[in-house]
């Protein structure tokens, strides 16, 4: 099954603005101006690597880079630690791009292989210290070896290597994004929405870009606040006022039931102790039926301990 991030994301970069947000914001140096982005074009990401595994979830777009057709292969990478074998995984990856390119007859062999800039977009907590060059992995060996080992690099964008700070200054739409994915709390994700709401305001794609957007901020708080209620707007821009006040009821909702929660396993843990010394250790389901007692349930109990005679009495539904 996708993951939460993964299905997310492939929806963003499946629209040409973001993908140019993306460029224009993050690519290396010197290639953002040379990209006509008008001839953006999402290609098939269906195809099979050497290892037999097919690759259906990746992004690849090509676009005209001083009028040759260039190819972007975007990898979404959402696993919590960084990968040490990427670049062997990237290499495969490009080489199955080019066998597809071929056997599609997209390209012709005797006009040369179209040049492919792998990207690497990685969501995780840890930072990314590993290479992102496939020579680098390659042991030590006789420089008359050189020049037959595979030489691959990608270009590696670690979401969470930017400060806040930092992101925000650069007041993009992508840049708010990973700011966005990268919030310890509520309020510095309201920041980071109202931001993005900003950087949609002034682009030229806004009226695209405030349906994807609104879309995908629901579809991400729905798993980071469960049940938020978010507005019924198509526009981010338009519901960013409801949403931040539906942020602030949620968390005062949520701090509310933490205290309950708090006060609830507190009684629990009060009553275990209690049974404890009058009966002896409680078995493993009594202790698991403490712990999902409602608080009318604890009640009852506890008035109970000092009478009975029995565990079974307490939890009993009737006394003896």
């Amino acid at each position: 099954m996708a993951h939460l991030h993964d299905s997310g994301y492939k929806y963003l970069f499946s629209h040409a603005e973001l993908v140019q947000e993306l460029l224009e914001t993050f690519a290396p140096p010197g290639v953002s101006e040379l990209l006509d982005y008008t001839t953006l074009r999402l290609e098939s990401g269906n195809y099979v690597t050497p290892a037999m595994k097919p690759r259906a979830d990746d992004l690849v777009w090509s676009v005209e880079l001083q009028g040759r057709r260039i190819y972007l292969y975007l990898l979404l990478e959402f696993q919590s630690t960084p990968d040490d074998t990427m670049p062997a995984r990237m290499l495969q990856y490009v080489a199955a791009l080019y066998d597809h390119l071929l056997r599609s007859k997209a390209v012709d062999i005797a006009d040369g292989l179209p040049p492919v800039l792998p990207i690497v977009l990685y969501n995780g907590d840890a930072r990314w210290r590993q290479s992102s060059e496939l020579y680098a992995l390659i042991r030590p060996h006789p420089p008359v070896l050189k020049p037959f080992q595979p030489q691959l690099k990608f270009w590696l964008l670690d979401e969470g290597a930017f400060a806040a700070a930092e992101l925000e200054d650069m007041q993009r739409v992508m840049a708010a994004i990973f700011c966005f994915e990268h919030t310890p709390d509520t309020a510095a994700a309201k920041r980071a929405i109202r931001s993005l709401a900003d950087a949609i305001a002034k682009s030229p794609f806004k009226q695209r870009l405030d349906r994807v957007l609104a879309r995908w901020i629901k579809y991400r708080l729905k798993s980071r606040m469960p049940g938020l209620n978010t507005p019924d707007a198509d526009e981010l821009t338009r519901g960013i006022k409801m949403l931040e006040t539906n942020i602030d009821r949620w968390e005062a909702q949520a701090i509310a039931k933490g205290v309950q929660q708090g006060m609830q396993r507190g009684e629990a843990f009060l009553l275990q102790r209690q049974l404890t010394r009058r009966f002896g250790e409680l078995s493993a389901a009594q202790q698991a039926k403490l712990a999902a007692a409602t608080p009318a349930q604890l009640e009852t109990w506890g008035d109970r301990v000092l009478d009975a005679r029995s565990l079974d009495e307490v939890f009993g539904d009737t006394r003896h």
